[in-house]
This record gives structure tokens, sequence and C-alpha cells, in this order.
């Protein structure tokens, strides 16, 4: 059985499923040259995951800020009436598919056996039927409350005869309850606030994992990869740290191709789309930069349209848009001139993660966000491309350096379009787009982006294209960067822009 959720609410017009992006047709000019993100959608279409929690702890809004998805029922569906065999999918995000238990109360068995049952029949067939990882929800201990039930301890004990290689990550959820708890009972309260707060986060990291070496570790008998999450504010770090990490269970014990899914199904970590955009990117068509033999007989066009649909669909925006024609050729027009008159100095922008992108961008954020007036992009779509696009690859090192740029120009409006729609769950119209290609455009950030490719030279034995990719589109490994970074951009430009708002290109 499986339902639909998110369903409109009566009295409101359905949505069509030609208007989702994974629905709208996008076969490349020529066949044989095939987007590598189409092989692993036909490999594994879904993200599929099992959701195991009582009613109360948090499940739902869990699911709905980790795939970005407005509710995770529908009509027909009830909170504490579901059935595990049930599969709930949403038209607002249709690259994963979720199982929903229960959870195991108290004096009652009939949940656990029903889990493992299913868990048992989702251990192997084909890759797109089986289970890829399960979300073990706990509340955050509180004072008094016992953390696992029988049927759970239960659970944990049989975890390898039951899970196999199935990634079970335990979910402590509503932390932010829990670190309040803490800093209402600590005696040091004489701290300043952010002190204060510091401080009852460090100790109820120390009092969680105690709660888990104690009660969790001995039953499984082994290490089980656990994190804390809320969805409050303050706290949208959480989130990330759950994806990221099953992205790499996933990918460690289950396949490639359901990591990526889960990747590309996720709408919370823009630093793992990046890393999703690299590694798709050198599964084929990235390292053909130099050795060409993919794009052999192909034009540039052709070449540069799967790489765009690849790239797009890492971010998996809700809109139909990014695929278009017209914003492809506002793509392509960005790079065809690289050459940079005045171009700044790297030592000034520092990198191009974190807070210099947002010092390098916010300023024309900040002006193009005024909702009345429309937002005009200087390279006007329709125009004819260059002659360059509609010749056949070849490996000259101006059109290496173009696709280069191309790669790096995409990821990046990508990545601000991301920031500017973050935990809005409004279909994207083509205003926000160009409010994010405008804002990269104009941004010192480009300029010296395009500066560092005017120097580039290939290298003997080295793969010199992929290794500039990387190190100009890779974030810092710095959170706070990151962070700083979401949160001037949503200051900026969250309240004032109508995602859904359109607008012609």
């Amino acid at each position: 059985m499986s339902i639909v959720f998110g369903v409109c609410p009566e009295g409101q017009p359905e949505q069509k499923p030609e208007d989702d992006l994974i629905n709208v047709p996008d076969g490349p000019p020529n066949e044989s040259l095939q987007p590598t993100t189409e092989r692993i959608l036909q490999i594994c279409p879904r993200f599929r995951i099992l959701v195991i929690g009582k009613t109360g702890v948090g499940k739902s809004t869990l699911i709905n800020r980790a795939f970005g998805v407005t509710k995770a029922v529908s009509a027909h569906y009830r909170p504490g009436e579901a059935n595990i065999e049930t599969e709930l999918t949403s038209p607002e995000n249709t690259l994963f598919v979720l199982h929903d238990s229960r959870g195991f109360e108290p004096g009652e068995d009939t949940n656990y056996e029903t889990a493992k049952r299913f868990i048992l029949s989702r251990r192997s067939g084909a890759l797109k039927d089986r289970l890829h990882a399960v979300w073990f929800c706990l509340e955050s201990p509180r004072s008094g409350a016992r953390l696992l039930e029988s049927a759970a301890e239960d659970f944990l004990r049989s975890k390898k005869a039951t899970l196999g290689t199935i990634p079970l990550i335990i979910v402590f959820t509503k932390y932010d309850e829990f670190v309040n708890e803490v800093e209402m009972n600590m005696s040091d309260r004489g701290l300043e606030d952010e002190e204060l707060v510091e401080s009852a986060l460090s100790k109820a990291g120390s009092i969680l994992n105690e709660h888990y070496v104690q009660s969790i570790h001995p039953l499984a008998g082994e290490t089980l990869p656990h994190v804390a999450v809320s969805t409050e504010e303050g706290y949208k770090n959480t989130l990330p740290k759950l994806v990221q990490l099953t992205y790499s269970m996933v990918s460690q014990w289950v396949a490639h191709e359901p990591s990526v899914v889960s990747n590309m199904a996720q709408r919370v970590n823009p630093a793992l789309k990046i890393q999703g955009t690299i590694d798709i990117g050198k599964k084929r068509y990235w390292t053909a930069l130099r050795s060409s033999p993919n794009f052999a007989n192909h034009t540039v066009w052709e070449c540069l349209y799967v790489i765009h649909t690849d790239i797009v669909r890492v971010w998996n925006f809700p809109t139909p848009h990014l695929l278009s024609k017209e914003f492809r050729e506002l793509m392509v027009k960005m790079v065809e001139d690289l050459h940079v008159p005045n171009a700044p100095n790297p030592a000034s922008i520092l990198t191009l993660s974190g807070g210099s992108l947002v010092a390098a961008i916010s300023a024309v954020l900040g002006a193009l966000a005024n909702p009345a007036a429309p937002i005009v992009i200087p390279i006007v779509a329709g125009l004819v491309l260059g002659s360059w696009a509609y010749c056949v690859y070849c490996q000259s090192h101006v059109v290496q350096q173009r696709f280069i740029a191309f790669i790096v120009d995409l990821t990046h409006v990508m990545e601000t379009l991301f920031i500017i729609t973050e935990g809005r769950h409004e279909r994207v119209g083509r205003r926000a787009i160009k409010l994010a290609y405008n804002a990269y455009n104009d941004s010192a950030v480009k300029a010296w982006a395009h500066a560092q490719i005017e120097l580039y030279r290939e290298l003997d034995g080295r793969d010199a294209a992929l290794e500039m990719i990387e190190r100009l589109i890779k974030p810092a490994d710095s959170d706070d960067n990151a962070n700083d970074y979401h949160a001037e951009i949503r200051k900026l430009v969250l309240d004032p822009v109508n995602l859904s708002q359109d607008e012609p290109w």
C-alpha cells in the first residue's frame, strides 16, 4: 500500500504530477550522453527509510525538516495509527519513501514483532525495494524518565540478527528541551547568558553520552551511531549532522546509489550537497575534461547539458525552472567571457566559503530583495549563445577553463539558492532563482573565481582541472563560517522574498 502525504487541503488546487521536478522530462539533446544521476535513479529512485519511535517523540517534524516537506501525513493517515508496510511519499520531494513504526510501548510486544518482520523482509531483493536506513527515535532523557522500554531493549539486543548491514542510527529528539532542563539545574547560574548556554550544551552532551554508554551500548554489543537533534532555532546544526551520518553509513554498509539519493533527498546540509556534486562529477564527466573519452563527438552544449542536469538534481529544489532551456543558457553565458579586468585581491576575500562569501554577496542580496521591483538579469535569456557552445568538444585550454567555470558558477548559484530557500517548503519561482543568480554573478566571489580559472594550467600526471574545481567549490571545514553564511543571507532575504513568486526570465 502506498500513501502520498502532503495532500492539499479541501478547496485548494491539487498539485499536478508534471509540476514536480523529478517528473519534468529532461532528456539530453543526444541520447548517448546521459546524466550520471539518470543511471543512479534508475537503480534506486528513492531513499527508503524506516523511522521507529513512540507517538509524540517528534518523528513527523524531524522528517518534514530533514526532507523539506510540509507535512508527513495524509488525509488517510493519523499519528499513532501507523502501518509499517505503508509507503509514505510526498509530491514535494519524490526522492524518499518513509515507513513509520509506532515504537515500542510499555508492556506491548506487537509493534516490536511487526517491525522485526518488516525489516527482515526488506533486507534483500532489488536495491530500490530494500530498506536503506533506520532512524530509532528516542526522546532525550528527562529527569526520572525511563530511556528504553523492554521491547526496545530486545530490539537493540537483536540488532545484528534483525538488521544485518542496514544502518541503525539512534536519534535523540527534542534535544533543546533536554538542554533547557540541564541549564535550569546547573549550579553556576551566575555565568553570562552566552557562557551559560555553552556550559549547558557541553554538560548536556556529556550526560547524553553517559546514557548511551550505560543504556544502549551494552545492549547492542557494538558502537551504534547516535546524534541528538532539535528542530528549534539555535539547533539548526543538528539536522545536518544527522543526514551526514546517514549518508556515510548508507555509503559504507548498503550501496553507493542509495547514499547518493539520500543526499539528493535531504534539504538541510548544503556542504553535503556540494560533496555529493563532487562525487557524482568524479564518477564520469568531470574527469573527462582532460581525457575527454565521454565527450568525444559531442558538442559543448550537449556536454554542459548533462553536467548541468547532474548538479541541479543533487540540489533537488522543488521547481522545474532550473532544468529549463532558459536557465541552462544563462549559466552558459555566465562563462563565455572569463576575462576579469579588475579581479579582486584573493587576500581581501580570504576564501570562497563561509563569511567571505557573505561579505561578497550580502550587499547585492540586500539591494535585490525589494519585493516590488522585478529582478533584471544582465544577461538576457534567449539570446544566441556564442559559437563555441555549438562546436564539438575539444581539449583546448579555453574550453577546459570554461567547463571549470561552468561547474564552479552553477554550484555556487545552487548554494546561494539553497540558503535563500532554507527552511521554506514553497515552490521556487523564477524570481528566487534570478535573485540567487544575480547575487553570485555580481559578487567579488565570482570575479575572484574566474580570475583563478584564468590562471589554470594543466599539470603532468595530475588532473589539474578536477583539483581546481574542488578547491573553488568545497566549503571550508569550519562550521562557524557556514553558519555565518546561512544566518547573514537569511536575515537579508528570507523575510521579504516570496519564493513562489514568478516572473519572466
